[in-house]
């Protein structure tokens, strides 16, 4: 017998950590909105410093192409405990973001126990496998959509879908002094800098990390005066970068964000495939966007992929404004090759950087967490009934 028994609650699951990012700001600004809400989850840090309670860590879990065995029972462990979570709470609904693998199950699940789903970030049908709506539709009772081309795709399956913009357009600004972010982390403002951003998955780095930093070698033997640094998606990834560091024997400042403004003053970005391109590419900034991954993973790619591109910022503008490697292609050579142009050629860094402007719009306008936040709490009830054992021992 718990008065948390009579709150209205929201249970979020989060896979990666983007996703534990996402949630931590949408539970910030739920909490805003209504701080009687009780806010549980399974995600990171993310969530936590935003006042989710959260007892399940779900944000190493997340994968791109086909899982190893460990990883499959790793996941199944910690989505079981999930499960067992939501079964003792019973939330008023419950936010799945992203991570559309482990998501969809989940949301099956949760039908059959008729806790209505919030899809954000949803199955990325505009990307691939439209067949899938029929699916996906029935499971959710809301979807909040960053994309409006995607928002347009969910509404005409039939599914209760809200635009509410990009949440980048919240977040996306400089708070610091870039001057002096960079001297913290050991660079000298003078001099150029170029980023390394392999990946926010373990996958994505161990088949990044090689290639982009003997791609900056590479760069670092033409011009001595380039200084490189590698922001850390998150602190569980840092063991794997400095390895790579190390066996690449370049100096690179290997830092965790508090902010863009370290990122802000790269001249250039290599970077893998995947959210980060959109944060990049709203600064204004040059990048080489590159993925690998395993014959077979590709077979399967480009047998259902609906775009052209693997670089979101050239999948909305709709043409290869960032370039961009995958598969094979996506080696030193080709990255180095790029980024000298791009460091180099002052006419083409223009020309990306007036097409990159054009992705504000694109993105919708700022606030999307409030709109989010607001399409939540509608779904809620405006009190929380009183579970029968209280009510009973309260009369009693």
């Amino acid at each position: 017998m718990s008065w948390e028994d009579t709150l209205r609650t929201v249970y979020f699951v989060a896979g990666d950590v983007s996703g534990d990012q996402n949630c931590g700001r949408l539970a910030a600004a739920i909490r805003r909105e209504a701080p009687d809400v009780q806010l549980l989850g399974a995600g990171g840090a993310a969530m936590r410093e935003a006042g989710v309670r959260v007892r399940v860590e779900t944000t190493q879990l997340s994968f791109v192409g086909i899982p190893g065995p460990r990883l499959v029972a790793t996941t199944y462990r910690r989505y079981r405990a999930v499960m067992n979570e939501i079964d003792a709470v019973r939330p008023d609904a419950v936010v799945l973001v992203d991570n559309e693998w482990t998501n969809l199950v989940l949301a099956t699940l949760l039908r059959r126990r008729r806790i209505p789903v919030v899809f954000f970030f949803p199955p990325q049908v505009w990307l691939w496998g439209r067949w899938r709506l029929p699916t996906i539709v029935p499971l959710g009772r809301r979807v909040l959509s960053a994309f409006r081309l995607e928002a347009d795709i969910y509404r005409a399956a039939g599914a209760d879908t809200v635009w509410i913009g990009h949440p980048l357009r919240d977040v996306v600004r400089v708070t610091e002094d870039p001057a002096a972010a960079l001297r913290d982390i050991g660079l000298d403002p003078a001099r150029p800098v170029v980023a390394l951003m392999p990946g926010s998955r373990r996958n994505e780095v161990r088949a990044l990390a090689g290639p982009m930093l003997s791609a900056a070698r590479a760069l670092r033997e033409r011009d001595p005066s380039l200084q490189f640094a590698l922001p850390l998606a998150s602190e569980g990834l840092r063991d794997e970068v400095m390895r790579a560091v190390a066996a690449s024997g370049l100096d690179v400042a290997v830092y965790r964000p508090r902010s863009y403004a370290v990122l802000s003053r790269a001249s250039v970005v290599l970077q893998c495939s995947g959210t980060a391109t959109l944060e990049v590419a709203l600064l204004g900034i040059p990048a080489v966007i590159a993925y690998r991954c395993t014959r077979l993973e590709y077979a399967i790619g480009m047998r259902f992929i609906d775009v052209d591109y693997i670089g979101m910022p050239n999948i909305l503008l709709g043409d290869m404004v960032q370039p961009e490697f995958f598969y094979r292609g996506a080696d030193a050579s080709h990255l180095a090759a790029e980024a000298w142009s791009l460091l180099h050629d002052d006419t083409r860094r223009r020309a990306i950087q007036s097409r990159l402007a054009a992705l504000r719009e694109v993105l919708g306008p700022p606030g999307a967490f409030a709109r989010a936040a607001e399409s939540i709490l509608e779904l809620l009830p405006d009190t929380h009934p009183v579970p029968a054992r209280l009510a009973v021992a309260t009369t009693g």
